[in-house]
């Protein structure tokens, strides 16, 4: 049976998604700023050998809209009003648990030149290169949202099983596409699924605090 949302709870739901915007803002803040110390560089051998595959702009451009919007939509809709307060505040928690590390342990990925001249590449350097910064890398915002949004999903399996089990499929199709993009190194991945496991379940067990079976 679909949840009435009371009075309080839309504007709960409003504030939330107000939150998510504000906390992709501070993303952009750190990405655009200056740093009296030189970002370190994360990366490992296996990242050297990593070519840049054009083609994954698709998923990672789609990923802000599906994750900040999208995905807790679902939630709301299918899942509930806690699961999407679960979803919603752990993107903000996850993202503020990013900006500290921006903040104090800065990380560059310095870019690689495109040769290519498909409207993929093109779109890589002029879009994504173009419009964001090498900073921010560890760990992925990317990875993180998308952990997120992945587990949320999984909650809905049952009730929307296609869509559920389409997005958590292309959400992990995101996961590479931000080391074939060269936007980040293979770490940084391994850091944005800590934070987004570590945010995501910290929030359901505050939330919904969920009763465990001995």
């Amino acid at each position: 049976m679909k949840e009435t949302l009371t009075r309080k709870q839309k504007y709960s739901v409003a504030l939330v998604f107000a939150g998510i915007v504000l906390a992709f803002i501070t993303y952009e803040l750190f990405n655009k700023a200056h740093y009296s110390y030189q970002p370190l560089v994360m990366r490992g051998w296996l990242d050297a050998k990593i070519p840049i595959v054009s083609i994954f702009v698709i998923p990672y451009l789609s990923f802000h809209l599906l994750a900040a919007f999208m995905v807790p939509y679902l939630s709301l809709k299918y899942g509930g009003f806690k699961a999407f307060l679960v979803n919603a505040i752990a993107i903000i928690v996850g993202q503020l648990c990013l900006d500290v590390a921006y903040a104090f342990f800065q990380t560059e990925v310095p870019r690689t030149p495109v040769t290519g001249h498909s409207p993929f590449d093109w779109v890589l350097t002029n879009v994504v290169y173009g419009n964001d910064q090498p900073l921010n890398g560890f760990p992925s915002n990317h990875v993180t949202w998308s952990i997120i949004s992945m587990i949320a999903l999984w909650r809905l399996r049952h009730r929307l099983p296609r869509t559920a089990w389409s997005l958590m499929l292309w959400f992990a199709t995101i996961l590479p596409a931000t080391v074939f993009l060269h936007q980040h190194f293979l770490i940084d991945i391994y850091g944005g699924i800590f934070v987004g496991f570590t945010a995501y379940w910290s929030c359901m067990f505050f939330i919904e605090k969920p009763k465990l079976a001995l």
